[in-house]
């Protein structure tokens, strides 16, 4: 299929890149390239070439997406632009004809998810494969020193045929630290700026002691905080913590309709996202049971959930989320009783030190230099097995060059050690799971996809239409003092 460049573009100065972005940059690992993956789904294509066409005229729009990463003298990095669009290496187009396409789709899939991106070139790949009978599934491939899983949505959103441009200028950051979560200890110091400006902060408080102890009673409440996190047992399953070979395999469902977990959500008086949870944990814990036999009742599966923390109405690229940490009691037999813990853990979760204390640590870690961070990050994110991130999509489905967009699927990528993604997107009135994991863990994650769909399949089949403690839990939502008290994030159901 063609392609050219969409026209003649004035070169740009080299612009720095942030050092949060930077970061996510230098996390590669041979077995984990740091790529954010998402798979769109087109049905009713007319013409595969045109499709693509269009995806790149519009990805293009996007500066960073012109830009390469390039190292200044003193090591720095900075964006400048691309001179060739290099074409050829950034769209593939693949035919995938008769029988046993879904299989050879999944394959071919895993296979390029496990590629890093190539560094000398603007970090984003897209492969057309192209199915019989209108349909084409598109594999959007981005790097996280350019976007994280919000940005990428709202980069979706401007494919749609409908969208406005948007303005490809980055907006202007002011830089003041280097990490994975560097640039989000300027959101923590608008809670508590003694992390960046201690002396100003003391002049200021003195005027106002109530208000100084204060600060300095949460200061003390996240510092410990972050003690209890880093000095946290890895006492995760031993099946999910082996070494990761770097090959992976991939796996996703698009029939779970969003009103109806929605409807089961509002009847238990829990979120979806603790609903999701929920037939996830029971999903891990069939897995395990049917590899290793009986299950503790007490093992817990401890995975990071990204937590966006975006400004309203910032769609801008780069990264702009911090990480909590969250027990599932896959030990725990019965759907309703793993429902029961996991929405306490959660509601305590909101408002625990807990909540914060990964972003304070790995904000911290953003004073060091790149190995000693990359070593404190592992450590810190070697605390779980797997990423699970759950994001909104456009509530009405979207068309690009003509197409209607079918489905949507997306993975986080993993960092360090965790060798399990984990995704939850709702798009169109459905949701679609996804999960990639390296093959030394999970080997057929359809498995596990199976197994969420039956679990919440059981949880909408035996639930009565108010469970007692319900209304309790709805407490926990909207009366301060009924909330669970900080501290149990970690614990033993």
């Amino acid at each position: 299929m063609p392609m050219t460049a969409s026209a003649t573009r004035t070169p740009r100065e080299p612009e720095p890149m942030s050092s949060i972005d930077r970061a996510w940059l230098e996390m590669d690992t041979p077995e984990n390239p740091m790529v954010v993956t998402s798979i769109l789904e087109f049905d009713k294509v007319a013409d595969a070439g045109a499709l693509g066409r269009v995806l790149v005229k519009k990805t293009l729009r996007e500066r960073r997406f012109r830009q390469r990463v390039a190292v200044n003298d003193d090591g720095t990095c900075c964006w400048v632009e691309d001179d060739d669009p290099h074409l050829g290496y950034h769209v593939q187009t693949r035919r995938l004809d008769g029988a046993a396409q879904e299989r050879r789709l999944r394959i071919a899939i895993a296979a390029e998810c496990a590629r890093p991106l190539d560094r000398a070139l603007p970090l984003w790949r897209i492969t057309l494969f192209v199915h019989d009978a209108h349909r084409v599934t598109v594999l959007f491939r981005v790097h996280h020193a350019i976007a994280d899983g919000v940005a990428m949505m709202h980069l979706m959103l401007a494919l749609d045929d409908g969208a406005r441009a948007r303005d490809a200028a980055p907006p202007a950051r002011v830089e003041r630290h280097h990490g994975p979560l560097g640039g989000l200890i300027d959101r923590i110091e608008s809670v508590n700026v003694t992390l960046e400006n201690l002396t100003g902060v003391v002049i200021d408080d003195l005027r106002h002691p109530r208000k100084f102890r204060s600060q300095l009673a949460e200061v003390r409440r996240t510092l410990a905080a972050v003690g209890r996190v880093v000095t946290l047992p890895d006492d995760n399953p031993r099946r999910l913590r082996r070494k990761l070979r770097g090959r992976r395999a991939v796996a996703w469902t698009s029939n779970l309709s969003l009103a109806t977990v929605r409807q089961l959500a509002h009847a238990q008086g829990v979120t979806l996202n603790d609903v999701f949870l929920t037939a996830l944990t029971g999903a891990f814990g069939r897995y395990l049971r049917a590899h290793d036999g009986a299950v503790p009742e007490q093992q817990n599966l401890r995975v990071a959930v990204p937590v966006n923390l975006r400004a309203a109405g910032d769609d801008s690229l780069g990264n702009s989320f911090g990480l909590v940490l969250v027990d599932l009691p896959v030990g725990l037999e019965g759907c309703h009783a793993r429902l029961d813990v996991i929405a306490d853990r959660m509601a305590s979760l909101k408002h625990s030190a807990e909540a914060r204390a990964v972003l304070v640590a790995l904000a911290a870690v953003g004073r060091l230099p790149v190995t000693v961070e990359k070593r404190l990050v592992g450590l810190i994110s070697g605390k779980s097995v797997a990423v699970v991130s759950n994001l909104p999509g456009p509530r009405e489905a979207l068309t690009v060059g003509g197409a209607r967009l079918a489905n949507v699927v997306f993975w986080p990528p993993q960092s360090g050690g965790i060798g399990i993604g984990v995704s939850l997107l709702s798009y169109a009135g459905h949701v679609t799971v996804g999960i990639s994991s390296d093959v030394a863990l999970v080997e057929k994650p359809q498995d596990i996809v199976d197994a969420f769909c039956a679990e919440l399949e059981g949880m909408l089949g035996r639930s009565p239409a108010v469970r007692p403690g319900a209304v309790h839990r709805r407490r926990h939502r909207t009366d301060p003092a009924a909330r669970p008290q900080p501290g149990v994030l970690h614990g033993n159901p």
